[in-house]
Order: C-alpha cells, then structure tokens, then sequence
C-alpha cells in the first residue's frame, strides 16, 4: 500500500506532467486521468489537506513562487471542495468537526496572497460554505463565547460571519463568500438543512446588506473593480435568495448609489444585474408598493443615458438599459395597463425606443414584454383602458415592420447569424398578429399597403428592396389574422385585392420573390374566393420557378422552394380550378431532367400538393390518370438505370433515392377511402412498382439509405393499403428475409416490425404462420451477433431494431417466441442477448434492450392465467433468470453506480433499469438482494465504489427492499443513481484550462 508521502509526490508528479508545455497528449491525457480517478479515493482528503497547508506557507514565504504553486493549489482546493460537497464524509481518523474545518479553511483564506489566481479562493469558499450547514448545534454551542454580540445563539451564519472578520479575510473573498452563501444554502438538497439555512439567510439579510456589503464597498473603494463587483454580486445574491424587507431595500446605502455604479464604465454589467434583480423580487405593487415608489422615478432617469448610449452606438450599454427597461416594464405591467396614472406613456415610449434600436439583439429583449403588453390590453378587464395605447401600437407595428426588414449584408452573415435574425423576424411577425388583435386587421394591413405604396412613389433609384420585402413579410404574418376577419370582409378585401393585383410587379428581387411566393401559399383559400387573380399568380410562380433556373441569387433565397410551397398549396386548396395546371407544370419540369429547374424536394413538394388535391375528389378515374401520368416516367427512368446497369455501365444509387423519395409522397398523399377493393389506387400503385423495387434492393443493397428508403416504401404499401395489400404481404416476407440473410440491415428489422404491427391480428390460417416463421428466421440469421460483445457494439443500429422487433412479436405473437420444442429455446437465446446489449453503453440499443426485458419479465409475473403460452413465457423466463439473473445484476447496477450507460436510462420512464428491476424483484427478490449484496461487497473489495462509504451502500439496500410500492422502489434506484452520478461526474478532472 502507498504511503501518503509517496502518494502526494505521485500526485505532484502528475500536476507537474499536466501543466508542461510541450509534451506528448498521451502522457497529459494520462496524467488527466490519474488526477480525474485520484479525487474519488479516501487518501485525496488528506493529501489535499497536506498540499494546501504546505503550498499556503510556501506562498507566504516564497511570494515569487505563486506562479508554481498555483496549480497545486487549485487541485487541493478543487479536491476539499468535491469531497465536502459532494461526498459529505470527513477523512478517517481525524477528529474534526465541521466547525473546526471552518476555522482551518477560513485560516487558508486569510493566508493568501492577494495575487494569487481567484479560482484557488473561489474552490476554497464552495467548501466553506458546505461546511456551514452541517455543523450541528451542539458545535455552534462550544463555539458561542466567538459570536458577535447580539446574535442569537447557534447561528451558523454568524459563526461563519465571526470567523471571516476575526481572520481579517480580504475583502474580495469576505464578498465573494457571500455570493456563496446566499447561492448554495437556498439549494440544499436535504429539506429540513434548507429551511433552517432559509431561515438564518432571512435572519441575517439586513445585516449583511446594511452592514456588511456596504463596509466592503467602501474598504474596496482605493482597491481592484473585482473586488466592487463581488460586493454588488453578493448584494444581488442576498436579494434573490434571502427574504429581504422592502424598507431595508429602499434605506440602503448600496441601493441608493445604484445610478453611481450603473454609470461606472467598470461596474455597468454588473450593476445592471442588480437592479434587474431588485426589480424581479419586488413586482407585488401593493406589498412592495415603498420599492416601486422609489425604484421607478430612478430608473427613468436612465432615459438620457439610453439616448446618449444609442447616439454613441453603444449597443452593449443599450442593451443592459433595454433589459432594465424591459424588466421593470414586465414587472409592473398591471399598473402600466391599469387606469392609475403613473406616467404610462413615458414608459412606453422609452420601451419603444428601446424596440426601434437598429441592433436586433438589443431590440428583440423588448418583444417579450410586447407580447404580455398587448396581451393584457386584451383582457376584459383592461379593454376599457385599451383605446389610450391605440398610438403606441400602432407605432409598435410601424418599428416591426422597420425592424423586419434585412440588412444589405445579411447575405454575407454566418448561418447561424442568418438563422437567429429570421428567428427574431417570425417574433416580430407573431407581434403584428398580436397588433392586428388589439387594432383590427385591417388597420394593419392598411398600413402595410400604405407602406408600399409610399415606397413605390420614390423614385427607381431610392426603392430598396429591403423595404418591400418587409412590408409584403408583414401581409405573410397576419395571414391568420385575415382568415378571422369574418366581419368588415370589404375593409380586408380592399387592401388584399391591391396587393394580389400587383404582387408580380412588387417581386424584383430573389428575396421578394420568395417572400411573394409565399404569401400566395398563406392565402390560398382567400384566392380559390377571388378566382380573377389565380390564373396571373400561377404564372407569377412558373416564372419564379424558370427565371430562377440559373439564378445563383435565387438559388441562395430559395425562390424555387418558395414556389413549389405555393404551387402546393394552390393544388390542394384549388383543385377543381388549379389541379389540371399544376399537374402539366410539374410533368413540364419534370420532362427537363432531374436539376434542370428543380431539385427533387422541390418535386416532391409538388407531387405532395397534387395527390391530395385529387384525393379530395374521390373519383377514382381521375385519380388514377393522375397517378399514371406521374408515374410512367418515374418507372422509364429507374428501367433506364437498370437497364444500363445490365450493360455492364456503372451505375450509382442517386437516381432510384430520388424516385423513390417521389413514390414515397404519392404512398403518403394519396388518400383512398375504399381500402377493401382490390383496383383501388394504391393497390395498382404497388403493382406497378414492386418490381422496380425488387430490381432496385438487388441492384443496390449496400447502400443503408436506399434500403432504408425502400422499406419506408414498404411501410406506406402496409399502412395505407390496407386489407387490398395482403396479397403482397408473402412477398414482401420473402424479400426481407432474403435481403437481411444477403446483407443484414436495421431496416429490414424495422419494416419486418411493420408487417407483424400491421397483419398480427389476421384471422386467416396463412398469415400467423407466416409471420412466426419470419420471426423465427429473423432471430436466427441475428443469433450470430451475439457471440461476442464486441461484435455486438459494431451493430448497435440492427441490435436496436431486433429487440423492438422482438418487443413486438411478445406483445402480438408470443406463441411464436416460447415454442418449448428445441432447446434453448428462441426466448431463451434473446433473452440472453438482451443481457449482452447491456454490458456496452448505446443509448438507442440499451432502450430497444431493456424495453423487450422490462416487458418479458413484467408478463412472466402477471401471467396468473391458464393460458399456456404465458405459463411457457414463465418458465422461460424463470429458467433464464436462474442462468443469466446474476448477470443482468451486474449489469444494471453498473449501470446505476457506475453509470456505464447513458444517465436517463436508469428511470426514463418505459425501457428503463427501474422499470426492469421492478420485476425482476417480483420474479425473484431474494436472489436480487443476494446477487446486489455480492456485488457491493466485490466492488468495496476491489475499490471500484470508493466514492460511496459503507453507510451509503446500507441505507441504499435497506431502502430498496424496504421500499412499499413500485413508485417508491424506482424512486429509491433513481435517488441512489444520482447520488453515485454526484459523487463521481462532478469530481472535477484538471484540464489544462483549469490554471
């Protein structure tokens, strides 16, 4: 056994490797994992202590030598953090009580140089403060002569607060244990420690920010801004977390001076948090009317600063003003909407200031309060007052239709710029919604007309097309709107009609095009009632579709898709005037060969809108020519391909991906309502591709996305034939198990599952057998799999897909499983690869695994009936168990302490660990409890649960088979999970970051 002389040296040789430029990665990443492993073991407490007494008084004597130390210093520090934190066990053989490591540590602070890096004070004040609420109260007892005067007897707080100011603590870290008591005590997990702590931090509120902080702020005044913004840290901390009168609030020091520290370039930020702060625990404006009295006039003299800020393009500075603005607006809202006068309009305005600032990120803080605004001008209480706002919501649509529109080098923006400013613009977009409530929709679509008609009396030269995709965003915006507008139809229509008249003219760039195309989508159904536009809208979206062909610009706005959008929606809403129209453009683009106009998604888009458009008509002849003449050049090209492939050319799988995705749609869109006939639609559909698709697995097997494809094709023939579709059903048997036994795939499984979902319940003397022989033979041709547990892990994606498969085939055809004529039996055999999916972790394998055991194991002990195949199942499993239950053991308690699968595995409601052992303990608790017994004592043997002490291990067990009912035996496993996930996740590896 090491010394600890000789394990702290290895330790130090370890920080040192870690911390060393220029060495290789596998000896820092190994170093890593020493340190990572270390901090879970019993002896870390004492070299931690052993490192931090040695390091402190290097520090003091040797100051040029921080800069070595400090790395010890931190993993010491961090070590004494996680073990008091998280593990709650004092280090064996020390007679220490919480109080005294209390003084030991506040000793460390006091010792520290002020240069030395804050992270070593910070790990140090985490493991102060969990030491505070674990001192009992026969410690504070001894410890009473040491209190300040005046405190009540046994305040843990206080006893802390004495210490700190008997060891003449710094100021920064006196600040920051502040932050740390008010931050940590509130969240304690045990309840009775949190109230009590709740209770002293509410004690102890008024002292400290009457006393305490402002003492600090003053003594930092000639010192570091860290320090400054540590004390308006803890201010903030001890206002959210400890209940705070609002008089202490209005008469302290602090408080008084918050427009000084808003003002300071240096404390901006921090200030800014405060007084959000203060704004948030104080909303009540009967109870915390003293706050809301003196907060509000200070906070709108901020005004000026906001103007001069946006004058200086300080979008940093607007943006803390706007929050507080917004913050404050939020929080009194009822008196904002409320018939008291409080200088409403002032408000409101600087709100809307605050909306028209040209920086998205600054003005989108705004639209949170927009939204409760117009909300509670809606409510029935607040309509009377409503009217008085009418010019404030009006300038608000005005700035939303402002702030729409797209700078000229929103192109050039990264994606994911790109992506949040069009988030921001369907915000803005569901505010003018919210408008047009309060308003009326006309007043907005008026104004959006207006708009553009300004615009359009500007000379060529001054139009920006910017502006005018805006203003046509906004009629896409409220296109729900309109559709409610039953009454004032005319002062809807009027605007609308403008617009649809010259929608074309309006469509000079790609992005108005695109916003064109789609507003003709939004208002389909306004346009089937105003057929007179129809007939130049669709030669408005053919042109979009041609023109942009070759127009890269275009192809950047996706005027394409846009089109396609709308050409859907048209044919779905207006078939009976549109359809014959659609139809001929999609076959005229698509007789231009694959990409010439389109791309396949665009096609599929098309075809999507077609199919349920001519579904609606139930004539099965017009269907049918429609179907015809959207597949025969579906098939001529995938012959082509075959042909060629016959040939001898080489062939890729691009094109049959892309026809089928075209099949796909048709299975998906075409709705038939007489499944039973064996001429429907979709039965012909079937006919005519079964053996393109035949050709297509042969030709193409290796591919995983066009077999995954095909057997969605399978899936759609299932789903939506209906009975008319079990004709194929043999064959498509055949196929899967020919194709899986060639070249075994996830899909084949998948769509297997499909068959036995779809066709379990056929009464017919064919079918069951069929299915339970491609039961049996899918499970064979998988067996293989599981002969190594490597070669398990090699296939995750069939593992998943064989259990669900499995999973199934118990719930819908057991007697297929359980048959007891060979032995082992095919329960047996999955059951037992069920146990070996366990022992790696693959979140999506693990599930399809425990869900198929969770399942089994609950049906074996609630069969209680005479049926005999549950009476099988539960010999099966029983025989199983007996086998392999010490196994499945280890592997679910791995699980649950060690955490070898994924976290939410362990009670993630069905296909869980809980879930299993639930069951497991019903079939047979003795042996659970013997088996989970074996294995604690293993793993304390071999060191492999060093985090958990003997009394953890003990109150676990007792509480688990003690446990009353399956709620509380899941939530004793999931409990104990997270303590161990506690115990050994957030033990803290040193990264190299880290100094």
């Amino acid at each position: 056994m090491a010394t600890p002389g000789s394990t702290e040296a290895t330790v130090l040789a370890a920080l040192e490797v870690l911390y060393q430029k220029h060495l290789q990665p596998e000896q820092v990443q190994a170093a890593d994992a020493y340190l990572r492993a270390f901090q879970v073991t019993p002896e870390a407490f004492n070299v931690a202590v052993s490192l931090l007494d040695r390091c402190v008084a290097q520090c003091q004597q040797h100051p040029e030598q921080l800069p070595t130390v400090s790395p010890v210093l931190f993993f010491a520090s961090q070590t004494l953090a996680t073990k008091i934190r998280r593990q709650h066990v004092l280090p064996v053989g020390v007679e220490w009580s919480f109080a005294a490591w209390c003084e030991k540590i506040v000793a460390w602070l006091a010792a520290l140089p002020s240069s030395m890096p804050k992270l070593v004070p910070t790990q140090l004040s985490l493991a102060l403060v969990a030491c505070v609420p674990r001192m009992t109260s026969e410690e504070l007892a001894s410890k009473a002569q040491q209190q300040t005067n005046g405190v009540r007897a046994g305040s843990a707080i206080g006893f802390l607060l004495h210490l700190l100011s008997s060891a003449q603590v710094a100021s920064g870290i006196v600040a920051e244990v502040l932050v740390v008591v008010a931050e940590e005590l509130s969240d304690l997990q045990e309840r009775e420690a949190r109230d009590r702590m709740q209770r002293e931090l509410d004690d102890w509120a008024s002292m400290v920010l009457d006393q305490v902080l402002p003492q600090l702020m003053q003594d930092a005044m000639q010192s570091s801004t860290s320090t400054k913004e540590l004390v308006l840290r803890a201010a903030r901390a001890w206002i959210r977390f400890a209940r705070v009168p609002a008089t202490v609030v209005v008469q302290n020091a602090l408080m008084q001076s918050l427009i000084v520290f808003l003002r300071d370039d240096e404390l901006f930020d921090v200030a800014v948090e405060l007084i959000v702060e203060l704004v948030r625990c104080f909303p009540d404006v009967q109870h915390d009317i003293a706050v809301v009295q003196w907060l509000v006039p200070q906070l709108m003299q901020l005004q000026g600063d906001f103007q001069q800020a946006a004058k200086d393009q300080d979008s940093d500075k607007c943006l803390g003003l706007c929050r507080i603005f917004t913050e404050m607006g939020e929080s009194y809202l009822d008196l904002l909407v409320g018939d008291q006068a409080m200088d409403q309009a002032i408000i409101l305005d600087l709100l809307l200031d605050c909306m028209q600032y040209p920086d998205a990120e600054v003005a989108g803080v705004t639209t949170s309060f927009w939204f409760r605004f117009l909300g509670a001008c809606q409510h029935e209480s607040n309509k009377h007052s409503a009217p008085k706002f009418q010019a404030h919501i009006i300038r608000l649509a005005g700035i939303c239709m402002q702030n729409l529109q797209f700078d000229e080098d929103f192109p050039t923006l990264p994606s994911d710029k790109q992506q949040d400013f069009k988030g921001f613009r369907q915000e803005l977009g569901d505010l003018l919604r919210e408008c047009c409530d309060v308003l009326g929709v006309e007043s907005i679509l008026t104004h959006c007309v207006q708009g553009l008609q300004a615009i359009y009396q500007l000379p060529a030269s001054q139009r920006r097309w910017e502006a005018v995709e805006a203003h046509l965003y906004c009629v896409r915006s409220i296109g729900r709107n309109v559709e409610n507008a039953a009454s004032n139809s005319q002062l809807v229509a009027s605007p609308l009609e403008t617009i649809f008249q010259h929608l074309p003219q309006f469509a000079e760039h790609p992005a108005i095009k695109y916003t064109a195309c789609l507003i003709v989508s939004r208002y389909a159904l306004w346009l089937r009632d105003h057929g007179q536009f129809l007939t130049p809208l669709v030669e408005f979206l053919h042109q979009c579709v041609v023109g942009s062909a070759q127009d890269t610009l275009a192809a950047n706005w996706q005027v394409s898709s846009a089109a396609a959008t709308a050409l859907r929606t048209l044919a779905i809403d207006c078939w009976p005037t549109l359809g014959a129209d659609v139809l001929r453009f999609y076959l005229y683009i698509d007789a231009q060969g694959e990409g010439a106009m389109m791309g396949v998604d665009d096609h599929v888009l098309m075809l999507q809108g077609i199919f349920a458009g001519v579904s609606q008509t139930r004539d099965t002849n017009a269907m049918l020519q429609v179907l015809d003449q959207v597949l025969s050049p579906i098939l001529r090209r995938l012959t082509a391909v075959y042909a060629a492939s016959a040939s001898g050319e080489r062939v890729n799988s691009t094109i049959a991906m892309q026809e089928l995705l075209r099949i796909l749609s048709i299975y998906d869109y075409l709705e038939v309502h007489d499944r039973r006939s064996q001429s429907q639609p979709l039965v012909l559909l079937t006919e005519r591709v079964w053996t393109s698709l035949d050709q297509m697995l042969s030709l193409f097997r290796a591919s995983d996305e066009l077999v995954e494809r095909v057997c969605r094709c399978y899936k759609r023939m299932l789903k939506t034939g209906g009975v008319a579709i079990k004709p194929f059903v043999p064959r498509m048997v055949e196929n899967l198990l020919s194709f899986y036994q060639t070249e075994p795939k996830s899909s084949y499984l998948y769509a297997a599952s499909m068959v036995l979902k779809y066709f379990y319940n056929d009464q017919s003397t064919d079918m069951t057998p069929l299915l339970a022989n491609m039961l049996l033979r899918l499970a064979e041709m998988t067996f293989p799999l599981f002969k190594s547990v490597e070669r398990m892990q090699s296939l995750p994606d069939i593992l998943e897909e064989f259990f669900y498969l499995m999973e199934r085939g118990v719930r819908m055809l057991p007697q297929a499983l359980v048959n007891e004529a060979s032995k082992p039996t095919l329960m047996a055999q999955v059951l037992r690869g069920a146990v070996l999916a366990l022992q790696f972790s693959h979140n999506d394998a693990n599930k399809a695994a425990l869900c198929f055991l969770e399942l089994v194991y609950q049906r074996a002990v609630t069969s209680g009936t005479p049926d005999p195949v549950a009476a099988a199942l539960e010999r099966i499993v029983q025989e199983s168990f007996a086998s392999t239950g010490r196994e499945l053991v280890d592997c679910v308690l791995r699980a649950v302490v060690l955490g070898v699968l994924p976290r939410y595995r362990v009670d993630d409601d069905y296909g869980s660990v809980a879930g299993l052992l639930v069951h497991v303990a019903k079939l047979n608790g003795a042996a659970l409890q013997q088996w989970l017994q074996e294995w604690f004592h293993q793993a304390v043997a071999t060191q492999t649960v060093v985090f958990l002490s003997d009394r953890d291990i003990a109150r676990f067990e007792s509480d688990l088979f003690g446990s009353s009912s399956e709620r509380e035996f899941r939530r004793v496993i999931r409990h104990f999970a997270r303590l161990c996930a506690s115990r050994t996740e957030s033990s803290g590896g040193q990264g190299r970051d880290s100094r």
